[in-house]
Formats: C-alpha cells, sequence, structure tokens
C-alpha cells in the first residue's frame, strides 16, 4: 500500500468513526426531546414532544361518533401566542357489516355537514388499511386558518383510529415536519 492509499483509507475511517459519533449524537438528543406515549388499553404508542402535555379520556367523549382516547397539547411559545397545536387520538369500533372504505366515506360527509366552510385539500387512500385526509377551514368571525392532517387507520376487520393533527394557517409549515416525526414513532400494536 503506498503513501496515498493509506491516507485516503485513514481519512475514510475518520469519516466513518466522526459520522458515526455524530449520528449518536444526533439520535440520542431527538430521543431526549422527545417521550414515548403507550395506551396498552387502545393497542397504540408513539412518541411526543417532551415539552407538550396530554389529556386522556377515560370517559367516553364523542365526537363525530368517534370516541377521543387522548389529546397532546403544544406550549405556548410567547405571551403573544394565541394558538396552540395539537393533536387528538380516536376511535370507533365499526358496526358489523360496516367497511373500513364506507366508514371513511362517511366521515368525510360529517366533517362537511359540521364544518361550513370546509375545504379539503387532499384525500389520500394509502391502503385497505391507511387513509389520509388534509383539510382546512376558517371558524366564523375569527380571521384565524385552521389547517387538519387526519391520518385514518384500522386496526383489524373492526377497530378504526383516527390522529388529527390541528394547526393554524400560520405555524403549518413549522408544524409539518413535526407531524411526520410523530408519524413515523406511531403503532398500533
Amino acid at each position: 500500500m503506498n503513501l496515498f492509499q493509506s491516507v485516503v483509507l485513514l481519512l475514510s475511517l475518520l469519516l466513518l468513526l466522526f459520522n458515526f459519533n455524530q449520528g449518536f449524537t444526533d439520535s440520542s438528543a431527538s430521543e431526549n426531546d422527545f417521550k414515548l406515549y403507550k395506551n396498552k388499553n387502545n393497542s397504540i404508542e408513539l412518541m411526543y414532544p417532551s415539552d407538550w402535555t396530554y389529556v386522556e379520556f377515560k370517559d367516553k367523549i364523542s365526537v363525530n361518533d368517534l370516541f377521543i382516547i387522548i389529546s397532546f397539547i403544544s406550549p405556548l411559545e410567547s405571551s403573544l401566542d394565541t394558538f396552540q397545536e395539537y393533536f387528538t387520538i380516536k376511535s370507533k369500533i365499526l358496526d358489523p357489516g360496516d367497511s373500513f372504505t364506507n366508514h371513511v366515506n362517511l366521515y368525510l360527509e360529517k366533517l362537511k355537514d359540521a364544518i361550513t366552510n370546509i375545504k379539503i385539500s387532499n384525500i389520500e387512500d394509502n391502503s385497505t388499511r391507511n387513509k389520509f385526509i388534509q383539510y382546512s377551514f376558517s371558524p366564523p368571525q375569527s380571521g384565524l386558518i385552521i389547517n387538519k392532517d387526519e391520518y385514518i387507520f384500522l386496526k383489524n376487520s373492526t377497530n378504526v383510529f383516527h390522529i388529527e393533527f390541528t394547526s393554524n394557517g400560520d405555524d403549518y409549515k413549522n408544524f409539518k415536519p413535526l407531524i411526520n416525526k410523530i408519524m413515523s414513532h406511531f403503532r398500533i400494536t
């Protein structure tokens, strides 16, 4: 091995070592920024930002025929912050003979009936067990635009989960990477 090959090999090893340590440091730092949430009763687990709070709903509170399991709420960023981003997990047991596709279609109709100025910007039929809806609306006389990303999962033939992320119009682009990170760790067990 000549001197040039030795230097290239040494630099390659140093670069590999640096990248390994850098990746390890980044991974442990990101884990410190998130906490693990497990709900064994509903067979779900996810990572959520460590500075967020959550409220579990033990009583059967229903919204659009879905029972709320838990809501995670962001902290206020400053005294001028007027909107706290949040995400909520809801579930439902499908009626006998009802299909997942029918559930999603009925849910879309309920959204359109419940929200007068809804704008559905995206519907993705990712698989027979996974759907995605993206929509926005403006509450009357508020001037605020609310954005929602909603992931719908079929756990088994009867159990449906909805994960609904909510942000205001101004913060949506900043909130979307966090949504992606949370969803990358979401599991139905």
